[in-house]
């Protein structure tokens, strides 16, 4: 089955399938069978946007985003889901859904297409000059110049992309010889 499109205008490219986007399409697709179970014996033909997330166990905001991607269709003046509608939906779901992984997670975080994902990117383009007659500075310092948190800064010295050494037993310091032999190209 291929979802409808409601009127709304398509993105560039393919539309985003809904298991593509987070971790919800396909939880639903996990309880497909129990779903359409308690959607058969619903007496109700109508279901408003709360009454359709709790009979999914999801919370709102993925309907709506479903809803305005032409996923699922609202009927009525009352904009309501019909349970022929959010069933068709499930259905759907449970035949062609994939699980969201930790790769997944990590693309949704970087929105350019076509990029690998790389957690540091940011640090290695960073572009500043280093403040003279300092030989050190804190992650703090350096993420002010660098345009970012510190905890990106601490999170490079966890994992060894860039070498530290501890000023106190909680503060960390990073010498500018070891910046420039972690991320070169970026100190002026």
């Amino acid at each position: 089955m291929v979802p409808r499109m409601n009127g709304h205008s398509k993105r560039r490219g393919s539309p985003r399938l809904p298991w593509k986007r987070g971790p919800a399409a396909w939880k639903v697709a996990c309880r497909g069978g129990e779903i359409l179970e308690r959607l058969a014996c619903s007496t109700r033909r109508f279901l408003s946007l709360r009454e359709a997330a709790r009979v999914l166990k999801v919370s709102t905001q993925p309907l709506r985003d479903w809803v305005i991607h032409g996923y699922l269709e609202r009927s009525s003046e009352r904009l309501l889901f019909s349970t022929e509608e959010l069933s068709r939906f499930v259905n759907w779901l449970t035949e062609r859904a994939e699980p969201f992984g930790a790769d997944d997670y990590l693309r949704r975080l970087y929105r350019r297409r076509g990029l690998a994902v790389f957690p540091f990117s940011k640090l290695y383009s960073a572009q500043f000059a280093w403040p003279k007659a300092r030989t050190a500075l804190s992650p703090k310092e350096l993420s002010q110049l660098a345009g970012c948190h510190p905890s990106l800064v601490v999170m490079a010295i966890r994992q060894n992309r860039v070498r530290g050494r501890r000023r106190t037993p909680h503060r960390w310091e990073i010498t500018r010889r070891a910046w420039k032999d972690a991320f070169p190209m970026t100190v002026g």
